[in-house]
């Protein structure tokens, strides 16, 4: 990848209510996520530098363990123990100068998919009538950045649905690479089954994620995110 698509991923992810009654809106700081779309080569430098030897091993995870230490801090979808939830996504018409611009977010679906022990799937549907996720794209956005997830809640803080949207362009007015997309949608899709930042660089869910395929350390956190809210319900005799 050019040094122009090493992505610096910035914090910022949204909880946003639409008009239904009982739904309220607020911005979470510290848990969307930015892709700077600049070089930063004092914040790059430092990223390669991390896996030196002085580095502290990470743990295992980086959600919230069943002592109720780290608590995550995305909303999670309501699951059930006796099946996977099918996660319907819709995506917008294509940008007309590339029809193939969603193959690479239809590929980061199909990796998380492949993730067993995780009580959801991503599916494809042609219908735009209340998908569970919706990709959007846009030229540019304002500020430096990739990719932004947007999610709303129902009354009971449950996951309802949930928007990503992507860039076509870097600031510059450069297209993204198929690669670059691609870690992008691994990192929002992360984002959506309710992963927060992870603090190290060779995570698909780190702030300056840099990674094609999912982390062991992904996975395990993704599978104890569905595992914890197994553990808290109230089963009968």
């Amino acid at each position: 990848m050019s040094t122009e698509e090493n992505p610096i991923l910035q914090s910022a992810h949204h909880r946003r209510g639409r008009r239904a009654p009982g739904w309220q809106r607020a911005i979470a700081a510290g848990v969307a996520t930015w892709v700077a779309l600049a070089a930063f080569p004092h914040v790059a430098q430092a990223q390669v530098d991390y896996t030196g030897p002085a580095v502290v091993p990470s743990p295992q995870v980086y959600v919230g363990s069943l002592d109720g230490k780290n608590e995550p801090t995305l909303p999670l979808w309501r699951t059930t123990t006796d099946a996977r939830r099918t996660l319907w996504v819709y995506f917008m018409e294509p940008p007309p100068e590339r029809p193939h611009f969603w193959d690479e977010t239809v590929r980061a679906m199909e990796a998380w998919n492949d993730v067993g022990g995780v009580p959801l799937r991503f599916k494809r549907t042609r219908s735009a009538q209340s998908p569970d996720v919706e990709f959007r794209w846009i030229r540019q956005f304002e500020a430096r950045q990739a990719g932004t997830t947007d999610w709303e809640t129902d009354g009971e803080g449950w996951l309802n649905s949930t928007v990503v949207t992507l860039a076509t362009q870097h600031e510059g007015g450069t297209s993204m690479s198929d690669e670059f997309l691609l870690l992008v949608a691994l990192h929002e899709l992360g984002h959506v089954i309710g992963l927060p930042h992870s603090d190290d660089p060779s995570d698909v869910m780190h702030p300056g994620n840099r990674n094609m395929e999912l982390s062991d350390r992904d996975i395990r956190s993704a599978r104890q995110l569905y595992e914890r809210l197994e553990s808290e319900k109230v089963t009968g005799p």
